[in-house]
């Protein structure tokens, strides 16, 4: 979490849903961790965008279907305006075609709303601290079926930096992945702002789904079955 003064602050976000019930659901929830403070809630795409310009969350919490703008359009255009938010599709929605706009949309995860709670705030408490956030069945289903795309032209990478993002692909978190490779926490959070770049992407999954299609790193599922 961001500090100040030497104290810890809680992150600030941002719900975004069209449902006043599950909007009042989820705040309660958030409501019993010292690390989160709800700053705000929309109820469709348009409002979430005005009030990501007002209040500067560091997490928004969307839903996909709403009225007047979608959450996918919204976090388009909020990830284009603000590249430092982190975004979380929290829905109800399981297609395969939503799944995958919201990881070319920028989004840090997907969650789906028939999680239990505890799943749910692990999940989100992972997108809090820049993790991805998408359950390791959804994680596959990305990496697996995006890997295969069309890729496109991006900068090449070091030696260091493909070690690390292959560690990213097999699905470590920051500190597994500086305690494999002997690094810093520090060190590879710089190498994962530098891979981000170089590939244009926008999000940690993203990074992931095009080292796979550049065939960068080897397709662990593949790899797997020989």
């Amino acid at each position: 979490m961001p500090q100040v003064g030497g104290r810890v602050m809680p992150i600030k976000v941002l719900i975004v849903d069209d449902h006043p019930v599950f909007r009042s659901g989820l705040r309660t929830l958030l409501g019993t961790r010292a690390d989160f403070e709800v700053v705000g809630e929309a109820h469709n795409g348009e409002e979430a965008l005005v009030m990501a310009r007002e209040l500067k969350p560091a997490l928004i919490l969307m839903d996909i279907r709403m009225p007047r703008m979608s959450g996918l359009e919204a976090a388009r255009l909020i990830k284009k305006e603000f590249p430092e938010i982190r975004i979380v599709m929290l829905t109800v929605s399981e297609d395969e075609e939503d799944l995958f706009e919201a990881v070319k949309s920028g989004a840090q995860g997907y969650i789906v709303k028939n999680l239990a709670a505890g799943d749910v705030m692990d999940l989100i408490k992972q997108a809090g601290e820049g993790e991805a956030a998408f359950t390791p069945s959804l994680a596959s289903r990305i990496l697996l079926s995006l890997g295969n795309q069309k890729p496109e032209k991006t900068e090449s990478l070091t030696t260091r930096e493909r070690e690390v993002l292959e560690q990213l692909v097999l699905g470590y978190r920051n500190a597994i992945i500086a305690k494999n490779l002997g690094l810093t926490e520090a060190t590879v959070r710089f190498h994962l702002s530098n891979i981000l770049s170089k590939l244009h992407a926008h999000s940690r999954t993203e990074a992931a789904v095009k080292a796979l299609q550049q065939r960068i790193v080897p397709n662990p599922g593949q790899k797997a079955g020989g």
